[in-house]
């Protein structure tokens, strides 16, 4: 088969209508400026504007920066601002305009939208078809595997901070993009090629680079990897991930003094400064309720389909997927117990629990562990074990007499049950609309973002509402809107311009089906 009939091929896949629904979900908005997301692209800008890494004189418009020297710095990991770097520079290079002069706001705020797209959207999509190649690696049909892909992606935080240019959804892309590439040879009983797993570890090195918690995942799938490869072969996950290792200690030494100096030691924040260690501290219990239950952060409040990670994950570990369990719920519990311990546990302005946005998709595969079919072990239970309704069984190497009539199944339970998933992702994915198409970055003072806040704008029609550009360090309570979606910019108003974005999630999402349909027959 030539080059031209793969791709062909891959473009009749579930997997490319999946890509192609998520990519547009997240590049339809344009959520503009904000302390993170101006501290990071400061930095973009120096280094292609001034080949430098000060953000000197544009450390205005933000206060999320560091000081060291006399001089100013981005106070965060600077893997998403590479990423950002290479669509930055060629934009500057055809359209910008000259080093040192105040651009027009059009033109820093398209530049944005682009290199979000470019740094935290796609590595999202993709993310999303590896999500979906997992499960069916797991032998999840193919209609099932994208759907639940589909409901992380738009059903989750994962949303509306796939559209933010910030680091935890593309740590989030990251780090299930790298499990996924070193799980699926074991749940398809194969043997991990060296290059699969070098890919792998240059990916998960590259998560670290993205945030630094990433290196709590990065252990867990470490060790995970020593187990079903075995420590050999893992060297070849180690070495991947030695190159992005190597830049990040290299960029810590040149900007802030020494190869393991993570800028928060010079952060201009106060809590940064505080508890055991950069705002560690002991867990709290009033965190613990607020991050996963409650209305003002509540991971389960705004994405309660995920609780079915809990039986989930009971399934997998019955069905032979335990050990992928075991990772799944160690990152979890890590991202759980690193929030629970932070100084600034609420996260500031936000939506929800953004801290525990890179162990959201671990979480979704433990979820999907109920689709995950009958295994013994790492192999399919034999045809010749299985009994049917009128009693028969598959031929195959089992002997004895014929196991006893099963009674018919009632359907009636599984009516329910799928009533329920249905209402539970009906509501995530309201939720996760309107806080994307409004403002994820909900003021910290409002004790419940949705019922106070996105709610009765959304029901207005007053959508994209932020009014802080990119280069602007607050809020005007009556400033011009920055922020805008794709349907405003076609000149739709209010709640007419989701419009496009409905139909582009509506055919996509048919196209995928269908797909699937082709696949699963």
């Amino acid at each position: 088969m030539s080059r031209a009939d793969r791709l062909r091929a891959w473009l009749r896949r579930p997997e490319a209508a999946l890509f192609a629904l998520v990519l547009g979900a997240y590049a339809y908005f344009y959520q503009a400026g904000g302390w993170n997301q101006n501290s990071r692209f400061d930095l973009v800008r120096t280094i292609v504007e001034d080949g430098s890494s000060r953000i000197d004189r544009l450390e205005k418009n933000t206060g999320d920066d560091s000081k060291r020297a006399g001089h100013y710095y981005c106070d965060k990991a600077p893997g998403v601002q590479w990423l950002a770097v290479p669509p930055y520079a060629l934009v500057h290079a055809l359209a910008g305009p000259p080093a040192k002069v105040k651009p027009s706001p059009a033109y820093l705020a398209w530049s944005t939208w682009l290199v979000t797209i470019v740094a935290v959207g796609i590595p999202s999509a993709i993310a999303a078809v590896m999500l979906a190649l997992l499960l069916r690696a797991f032998g999840v049909r193919a209609g099932p595997a994208v759907a639940a892909a589909a409901a992380y992606a738009l059903a989750t935080l994962a949303w509306p901070y796939g559209t933010l240019f910030y680091g935890h959804q593309t740590l989030a892309a990251l780090l299930l993009i790298g499990f996924a590439v070193v799980a699926i040879p074991r749940a398809r009983r194969e043997v991990a090629s060296p290059t699969r797993l070098f890919v792998a570890g240059l990916v998960l090195g590259y998560a670290v680079v993205v945030e630094y918690p990433g290196a709590l995942a990065c252990a867990v799938i470490g060790v995970y990897a020593i187990v079903v490869h075995g420590w050999r072969r893992t060297l070849w996950l180690v070495a991947g991930a030695v190159p992005p290792a190597i830049a990040l200690a290299a960029y810590h030494w040149i900007v802030f003094g020494g190869p393991a100096t993570l800028p928060y030691q010079f952060s201009t924040q106060p809590h940064r400064h505080m508890g055991w260690f950069m705002g560690l501290g002991a867990p709290r219990p009033v965190a613990l309720w607020h991050i996963l239950l409650s209305s003002y952060r509540g991971l389960f409040f705004s994405s309660p389909w995920l609780l079915i990670a809990i039986p989930g994950a009971v399934v997998m570990a019955r069905r032979g997927r335990g050990a992928e369990a075991a990772v799944c719920g160690a990152v979890f519990v890590l991202f759980v117990w690193l929030n629970a311990s932070l100084v600034d546990w609420q996260g500031g302005w936000t939506m929800g629990a953004r801290y525990l946005v890179p162990c959201i998709p671990f979480l979704a595969i433990l979820a999907a562990g109920m689709l995950v079919p009958t295994t013994r072990g790492d192999a399919v239970v034999p045809v010749a074990a299985r009994r049917f309704d009128d009693g028969s069984r598959e031929a195959g190497d089992a002997t004895g007499p014929a196991p006893r009539p099963l009674p018919p199944p009632s359907r009636a339970p599984r009516w329910i049950a799928g009533g329920v998933v249905g209402a539970l992702l009906a509501w995530s994915f309201a939720l996760m609309l309107m806080g994307t198409a409004v403002k994820p970055e909900v003021p910290v003072w409002f004790k419940h973002p949705y019922g106070d806040y996105l709610w009765p704008r959304f029901r207005a029609g007053a959508l994209s509402v932020s009014t802080q550009s990119i280069d602007m360090p607050g809020h005007p309570d009556r400033g011009p809107r920055q922020a805008w979606n794709l349907g405003q910019k076609l000149g739709l108003r209010g709640h007419a311009s989701l419009a496009p974005l409905a139909l582009w999630l509506l055919g996509l999402g048919a196209l995928a089906a269908r797909a699937a349909r082709r696949d699963d027959t």
